[in-house]
């Protein structure tokens, strides 16, 4: 997976993500030395849009991961909704042990969008997505 970085966080002078791998030959894109630490970025993410920009929907949360309009961001918002089974604008719960699941689920999804997944790809994933996650917990199970 190019960069390390599933869901293509783009790289910032801001912010020196663990594992981050600088210089960067990407000129647009951070790259992670492993494809945990750029899932545990991206759970990262996602946990502060949640708790610092009250981003607490799957539309809230695509439009401020991929603000490009509303057609691409209607797109996007459909596909991890799909794929996970949530709402649009269903209130989604703080990151915790108890909602695992559902948040690994969200990172799969967006990482199918950003990436375009297929089945296999996206089983071949989800054992890193429970190690990212399980760097910024202290659980150590899996998402599934």
């Amino acid at each position: 997976m190019r960069n390390n970085n599933p869901l293509n966080i783009i790289k910032s002078e801001k912010i020196n993500w663990q594992g981050e791998v600088k210089p960067s030959t990407d000129p647009n894109f951070a790259q992670f030395e492993t494809l945990e630490y750029g899932l545990r970025a991206a759970l990262k993410l996602l946990r502060t849009y949640y708790q610092k920009h009250g981003c607490r929907t799957i539309r809230q949360i695509v439009s401020r991961w991929d603000p490009e309009g509303p057609k691409v961001i209607d797109a996007y918002v459909n596909t991890v909704c799909r794929h996970t089974g949530l709402s649009p604008d269903q209130p989604l719960p703080p990151m915790k042990e108890e909602t695992k699941v559902m948040w690994c689920d969200i990172v799969l999804a967006m990482a199918t969008m950003e990436c375009g997944l297929n089945v296999k790809q996206q089983e071949e994933l989800v054992p890193f997505i429970a190690r990212g996650w399980a760097m910024i917990t202290s659980s150590l199970s899996s998402c599934h």
